[in-house]
């Protein structure tokens, strides 16, 4: 039976990560944690996943996307995996004009906090942006109105459409937003820690506030330290709570000679069970260094939240 196994365990991790669109870095925690698969090594000791552990991980991945939590999951068999899906695409169906509409309101919030901008409208654009989180859910008012409204911020102004001073109004009032958001989160007592700030040099903090607001409304305990701190200090406070992961964010300057010996020397002080991840602009910028220093590089924020999920066993499962 083992040598029957070991022939058909014939994909590499860079196959299984194409084929179940799950990254090698969710896949890797996934196995360390849960023991979703027990892949086998080739004689070179590299990973080796059968078709049957592609079709496991394939179903794991999209009850995950579904909201489901993997610690409750993990050890279903594929045929539950299966019913489980089916339930969950049938739900999705039948929801299917909710969220259409929830997209046309995102729309609609969007729109009407970029006129308020226009306006110099703080109040007015605050009270938008609380009523979108009320109305929404934490990852769509994130994603669908936040994240846009900042891009369109700023490609306005580099348009000329708008000034310095409307820029620095509206992120003023999307900073105090998020504080809000991350406040009204609901979070476990036994909920795992992670630690967020910017690296050295690294000065535009709302990637972090974005990725702290994240982490909250996933139900982690959040320890926010702001932007523009060095290696030994992030390391310290990472020490001293206790956390289970270390987020930063980096958006400019992306071209820092020192970012990377910076955030490397951050990854040598950590200890090692501690992850270290890195988000954002620069971040992607500098992926093959950071990576070959066991940094992990996230996608964007869906890949920030399977992340976080995979590593918080506190978080209920979600329907």
């Amino acid at each position: 039976m083992k040598d029957m196994r070991h022939q058909l365990a014939r994909h590499p991790v860079r196959v299984v990560t194409q084929r179940t669109g799950l990254s090698a870095d969710v896949l890797r925690a996934w196995e360390k944690r849960y023991g979703v698969v027990a892949p086998d090594r080739s004689s070179g000791g590299q990973r080796l996943y059968s078709d049957e552990d592609v079709e496991r991980l394939s179903l794991l991945r999209r009850a995950t996307a579904a909201g489901r939590n993997i610690s409750q999951i993990a050890t279903l068999a594929i045929e539950e995996l299966e019913d489980l899906v089916q339930e969950d695409q049938s739900q999705q169906v039948q929801t299917g004009a909710t969220l259409t509409s929830r997209g046309a309101e995102a729309e609609h919030y969007l729109e009407a906090s970029l006129q308020a901008i226009k306006r110099f409208d703080a109040v007015e654009l605050e009270s938008l942006l609380r009523r979108a989180a009320m109305q929404l859910s934490g990852a769509m008012v994130i994603d669908e109105v936040i994240v846009p409204l900042l891009r369109e911020l700023g490609e306005s102004w580099h348009r000329g459409e708008s000034t310095p001073a409307h820029e620095h109004m509206g992120t003023a009032a999307i900073r105090r937003v998020l504080g809000w958001i991350s406040g009204s989160a609901i979070v476990s007592t036994q909920a795992p820690t992670v630690v967020v700030a910017t690296p050295t040099n690294q000065r535009h903090e709302l990637g972090a506030k974005i990725v702290a607001t994240t982490a909250s409304t996933e139900g982690w305990r959040v320890v926010y330290l702001g932007s523009d701190l060095p290696a030994d200090a992030i390391v310290a406070a990472a020490i001293q709570t206790g956390a289970t992961v270390v987020a930063l964010s980096m958006l400019f300057p992306v071209d820092d000679p020192g970012l990377v010996r910076e955030v490397t020397r951050i990854r040598q002080l950590l200890p090692q069970q501690i992850p270290l991840l890195a988000g954002g602009p620069a971040a992607t910028t500098h992926e093959a260094d950071f990576s070959h220093h066991g940094i992990r590089v996230i996608a964007d924020l869906p890949h920030l939240r399977v992340l976080l999920r995979s590593m918080n066993p506190s978080q209920p499962a979600r329907r």
